[in-house]
């Protein structure tokens, strides 16, 4: 019992000690914040400016609070129906669209609703671009699985996965480089970039081995037998013959025609960029 007195005794001795430095310390601090607000009465006002800024912003929201909560609730109804989920509504699919469109639902595990309105989206940007949209589709299912934030670790983001960094300039409309994430900018680029390679490439082939940044068909590892393979089996979800499909399209609704394949490969010309202008440019 002795023994243990000492040891109180020393407890409670270095306890005050550091409770009466640490109340020095604050008084310091207290001094010394007051001597600066004292020499500078410009931070002053600055400061007092922003307390009453937001004491009336606090004021304000709490005002706006109580006068919501004092509402009846018929008259809040209208207002949390004015603006349904955009998702809810779905788009007006042709027959075949919708067969694509449920299939590819089951096929990656996508809500059908999200699902429906990516391929009406593909549809409208193929016949915008010129390209067909099973082709579009086709890409977003090698490249993402249609995850709109799938990320790959040389900085492709989204559906199609584009290189936002490179193609900065094709998402100025959209807001910049962030928007990537956004599913319709980033088809609606990739799809840019897309027929860009293809008219270089002079075919599908070479044109998504342009897509996906390969200089040879020897280093893109398949990529594009992955892409046209997808695409060969969207055509038999729609009920399309065999190989009816063309690399670029005339209309976004349908695939063009083999009697029309002459006609696009005789307007076509093949051109094989240097290996240097392949690196840069076709980085997606």
């Amino acid at each position: 019992m002795q023994s243990s007195l000492p040891r109180a005794r020393r407890l409670v001795g270095g306890f005050w000690e550091l409770t009466h430095q640490t109340l020095m310390m604050v008084g310091l601090f207290v001094v010394a914040g007051g001597a600066y607000l004292y020499f500078q009465p410009k931070a002053m006002s600055t400061l007092d400016r922003g307390l009453t800024q937001w004491v009336m912003a606090r004021k304000t929201a709490t005002d706006e609070l109580q006068a919501l909560a004092q509402k009846p609730a018929d008259v809040l109804l209208p207002v949390a129906q004015a603006a349904p989920l955009p998702s809810s509504a779905l788009p007006a699919l042709t027959l075949q669209q919708r067969t694509v469109s449920n299939w590819l639902a089951r096929r990656y595990s996508i809500a059908p609703n999200a699902m429906a309105q990516l391929v009406s989206a593909a549809w409208t940007v193929g016949r915008q671009e010129k390209l067909d949209p099973l082709l579009i589709l086709a890409v977003m299912a090698v490249e993402s699985s249609f995850n709109p934030y799938a990320a790959s670790s040389v900085g492709a983001t989204g559906l199609m996965q584009v290189m936002a960094g490179v193609h900065r300039d094709k998402f100025a409309p959209f807001g910049g480089p962030q928007a990537s994430i956004d599913p319709l900018a980033n088809m609606r680029v990739g799809a840019l970039v897309l027929r860009d390679a293809i008219s270089r490439g002079g075919s599908v082939r070479v044109g998504l081995r342009y897509y996906v940044g390969a200089t040879t068909d020897a280093n893109e590892g398949g990529y594009a037998d992955k892409v046209l393979a997808e695409q060969e089996q969207l055509e038999r979800v729609a009920g399309l013959p065999p190989k009816a499909a063309a690399p670029m399209t005339a209309s976004a609704g349908h695939v063009v025609s083999p009697q029309a394949l002459s006609a696009v490969a005789k307007s076509t010309v093949a051109t094989e960029p240097s290996t240097a202008l392949q690196k840069h440019a076709s980085l997606t």
